[in-house]
């Protein structure tokens, strides 16, 4: 997926009842699983693949369908050109909704606890949570309409994949295709590396980047070898190059990959998670971090400026370096070196990460799915959802290349977050064509051995707040490398158990091992 930072959210456990209660009230139409029939002069059927109605057997209806983004001026003009695509293939034009990032969550659950009408939503495991609103009967149970009405989507989603979307044997979220591995590493200027003799796949461990940056810290005085902030979700981009595999920012619960047995250990009691700590701390110490890394909540600016050489712990994906590379101070991908400290690795948590739902108060979820079977089936929609209408907002470089129009009104460039990335458009000559490079790096993915396991939380809510409060106190400090933690940790993993980290562990360790019996 397209790189980005993960909040974390807390739900509003006082509001669960009432809600579940208000949507369970909802009528029977409002949870057809058929699309609503209308008597009409015939009209072209659906390209789609899917079995769809012909368009002469629909009814008119407006698809509303909420996510988080930017808002772009011209972001009517552009949803009024995908409509007339959906309004000619299933009878159906669109109502987008782009709501602010910061505001998504907090939207999203006024809607569920209205019963207010929404039929797509973007869900996932760090905003709009994905399994606590299937368990407070937020969204539709969709196994039997993606088997109906998305045979697009079923051709281009990893087999595998779906295990990890169950709830109880059953979906209720529409899993977007992308790379949905996660290769841990990290971008850098390629002008440094060439300036001081080095090649990105000489690094293969962080140790292997002290003499690099050593020299970038003592020739370059203006940049900043390596960018780290205090709120950084580093198990989350790099956890698994250290051989662990984690549930959440705040809950110290991990397992070893390569622990056959699964079983669930405090992070903050690893050697390789100690060992991580201290290689930051010597970092730090050598001015490698920058001293205000605990606090400094905006890096954005210092990155656009090009004052980093390194970025922070990422996921490498095939685009990411065309992606980022006005972050290092120009636009030239070329000019972008990735470099990948271990394979790429399949989690539940890599994949329910960026997912759409049907809301259980959709009129007509069939047609929502026909939608979203688009969204997959035509690169046309997608590219104008992405990008926006060619010639106003972008021009057209070569077959499958494009350039973004100077002061474009729209451009969203967030494929990871709907339909098939896969087909999307490149904005960089030097980025790789997605087919075959997208595929080829989900089919070489390492699987979880959980892959399909989701922690319920519900029995141990009280002691993971508990230990959330233990680690935002320690968090920042300890990653940045401020903190030392030959003295910092046993302080801190006192306080874990204190504030219950043991039922969390026993209660982990207990669902892992129910999961692993019932498979």
């Amino acid at each position: 997926m397209k790189n980005r930072t993960i909040k974390t959210l807390s739900p509003v456990i006082v509001s669960c009842l009432s809600i579940s209660m208000l949507l369970s009230a909802c009528t029977a139409n409002n949870n057809s699983a058929s699309p609503s029939p209308v008597s009409s002069a015939p009209s072209s059927p659906a390209s789609s693949a899917a079995a769809s109605p012909a368009t002469a057997e629909l009814k008119p209806y407006e698809i509303t369908w909420y996510l988080p983004q930017s808002v772009f001026p011209d972001a009517k003009l552009v949803q009024d050109a995908m409509s007339k695509i959906t309004k000619e293939k299933i009878n159906a034009t669109l109502n987008i909704q782009l709501v602010d990032w910061g505001t998504y969550d907090q939207k999203m659950q006024a809607i569920a606890a209205s019963g207010e009408k929404a039929d797509l939503i973007f869900t996932s495991n760090w905003t709009n949570d994905y399994l606590q609103n299937v368990n407070k009967g937020a969204f539709l149970d969709i196994t039997d309409l993606l088997a109906k009405y998305g045979s697009d989507i079923t051709k281009q989603v990893p087999p595998s994949a779906w295990d990890a979307a169950k709830v109880k044997g059953k979906l209720y979220g529409i899993i977007n295709t992308q790379v949905l591995a996660r290769t841990p590493g990290l971008l850098m200027n390629k002008t440094y590396l060439d300036k001081y003799g080095y090649k990105a796949d000489q690094f293969k461990k962080l140790a292997d980047l002290t003499p690099f940056f050593e020299k970038v810290k003592q020739a370059e005085p203006d940049k900043y070898p390596f960018s780290l902030k205090g709120d950084t979700d580093v198990m989350g981009n790099y956890g698994t190059a250290i051989g662990l595999e984690y549930f959440s920012q705040k809950n110290p619960g991990v397992i070893r990959i390569d622990d056959a047995s699964s079983k669930v250990v405090n992070l903050y009691e690893t050697q390789e998670f100690t060992a991580f700590l201290k290689q930051m701390r010597e970092w730090y110490s050598k001015g490698i971090i920058r001293k205000d890394a605990a606090t400094i909540k905006d890096t954005n600016s210092d990155e656009l400026a090009g004052k980093y050489v390194s970025s922070t712990f990422t996921v490498i994906n095939p685009d990411s370096a065309a992606n980022q590379a006005q972050r290092f101070g120009g636009g030239d991908a070329a000019n972008v070196a990735a470099i990948e400290f271990s394979k790429p690795y399949m989690s539940t948590g890599s994949i329910i990460a960026t997912m759409t739902a049907i809301s259980r108060t959709s009129k007509d979820p069939a047609r929502a799915m026909m939608f979203y079977n688009l969204m997959y089936a035509d690169p046309e929609l997608f590219n104008l959802m992405n990008y926006g209408i060619e010639g106003k907002h972008y021009t057209k470089v070569s077959d499958g290349l494009i350039k973004k129009v100077d002061n474009a009104g729209y451009w969203m460039d967030s494929g990871w977050e709907y339909g098939n990335m896969f087909n999307s458009f490149r904005t960089s000559a030097t980025q790789p064509k997605w087919y075959p490079a997208g595929p080829d790096k989900n089919a070489a993915a390492i699987p979880s051995k959980l892959l399909g396991f989701s922690f319920d939380p519900s029995n141990v809510k009280s002691e993971l707040a508990q230990t959330a409060s233990v680690v935002d106190e320690f968090y920042a400090g300890l990653i940045t490398g401020i903190a030392d933690p030959d003295t910092t940790l046993p302080t801190m993993n006192a306080k874990l158990k204190k504030a219950g980290l043991d039922n969390i562990l026993a209660e982990m360790q207990k669902q892992i091992d129910a999961w692993k019996a019932s498979k």
